[in-house]
């Protein structure tokens, strides 16, 4: 029993580190964005089957972060994804590339990493505004955008 407690603490203080290190490297978290993507919310007239979620983390010295799980049970080509500036129901510009291949039909399919922002396009703005903002991915079938999220 002693050993187990001994174990856990020591488990404790080395995630309690991990996230301290990702603190001080970027300063803070300035906000924390989800969207729930699916073909409903789409402008493009998508019938995908596919679902998912998108994570988007902004940190006080403007990294963007992104984690996105998608659902693909059809092994759909998916070949982009991005965040779009416009309200929902509405097709906008890209602002901030996410994904942009290679292509993947897996049927679960998981994707993270540092964002990079178009000229003009900020974390703090995406922070302030998250709903004029559109997380969409696109596949072959549907390449102007198969399943969309509005941020919130």
């Amino acid at each position: 029993m002693r050993r187990l407690i001994t174990w856990l603490a020591a488990a404790c203080i080395v995630a309690a580190s991990a996230a301290g290190a990702a603190t001080a490297k970027h300063g803070g978290v300035m906000c924390v964005l989800h969207a729930q993507l699916s073909a409903q919310n789409e402008t493009t007239g998508s019938t995908s089957t596919a679902t998912g979620h998108t994570l988007i983390k902004v940190w006080s010295d403007g990294t963007i972060e992104f984690k996105t799980q998608i659902q693909n049970p059809a092994e759909e080509t998916f070949i982009a994804g991005h965040i779009h500036l416009a309200p929902v129901h509405v097709a906008g510009a890209v602002v901030v590339p996410l994904f942009l291949g290679p292509a993947t039909s897996a049927s679960h399919i998981k994707q993270s990493g540092i964002a990079t922002p178009n000229a003009g396009t900020t974390g703090t703005a995406l922070c302030q505004n998250p709903s004029a903002y559109y997380v969409n991915y696109h596949t072959t079938a549907f390449t102007g955008g198969a399943i969309r999220g509005q941020l919130r």
